[in-house]
């Protein structure tokens, strides 16, 4: 697939195939944010658009990409018009666009793993309304057809010297717990980057210029931690930096993990 009209065939062949009459195509990770490993970038892939956010929508006879006022003049350089609507945000809203250009009956994808909540109830409202239904799906279908997908980064945790950092890492967690304990809660789930690298006094190459690793935590009432990484990123000095209160596991076993907190 050398072009970029070959490669949004190939997606509404794919959508044809999961029997979906379009596909929403945000500009995030399952973190929701903004700069993002090459695994992710599949906005830039698709389109050929390289700000830092935007989304396009895919149906069988029409293409959206939506960008803010940075990218405008940008947008139009790097993405064919031929092949795509450009669309300014926030003046029209991806749901809205949704609600606007659906056909009755269609059933629009997404990845819940890249969207809010929030989203997610404002376009299965505008979709509702014009007899369309937003359906979740289990695999990406951009992924289905991009065949040099990136793996995610491999590269190792490091650590952040307490020095530099400010402040231990049980002592941030013993901060958290404080907090729960106002709250009258169990525990917090930590999926922003950042605030994974802060909370445990770590460091990450996951994105350019970014350092942080892909990774989620919750942490407990007790000031203990589940972190959940990749497990060939856990060095000897990483593991013992963590010590015996944070406990480990792989980076997919997250959604079983939130599942002990169902009640």
């Amino acid at each position: 697939m050398s072009t970029h009209a070959d490669r949004l065939a190939a997606l509404r062949d794919q959508l044809q195939r999961d029997r979906l009459d379009g596909f929403v195509v945000p500009l995030t990770d399952e973190h929701m944010s903004e700069y993002v490993g090459g695994y992710a970038q599949r906005l830039a892939w698709l389109t050929g658009f390289q700000g830092s956010a935007g989304s396009a929508v895919v149906l069988p006879q029409a293409a959206a990409i939506f960008t803010d006022g940075r990218y405008t003049l940008q947008v139009r350089e790097q993405v064919s018009g031929d092949d795509w609507q450009f669309v300014a945000v926030p003046q029209t809203s991806v749901a809205s666009w949704l609600g606007d250009n659906a056909a009755n009956g269609a059933r629009i994808g997404y990845d819940p793993w890249l969207h809010t909540r929030a989203w997610v109830e404002e376009a299965r409202a505008k979709l509702a309304a014009r007899g369309a239904e937003l359906v979740a799906v289990d695999t990406n279908p951009v992924d289905a057809v991009w065949p040099d997908r990136p793996a995610p980064s491999a590269a190792p945790l490091g650590v952040q010297d307490d020095d530099r950092a400010g402040a231990t890492s049980a002592a941030k967690r013993a901060l958290i717990a404080d907090w729960l304990a106002t709250e009258q809660a169990d525990a917090v789930v930590l999926t922003a980057l950042d605030s994974i690298a802060w909370v445990l006094n770590v460091r990450g190459r996951d994105v350019a210029h970014t350092p942080v690793a892909l990774a989620y935590a919750i942490v407990d009432a007790d000031g203990t931690a589940d972190l959940f990484i990749a497990p060939d990123k856990l060095t000897d000095a990483v593991r013992q930096h963590l010590g015996n209160a944070i406990r480990l596991h792989p980076r997919d076993a997250f959604a079983e993990g939130l599942a002990h907190y169902a009640g």
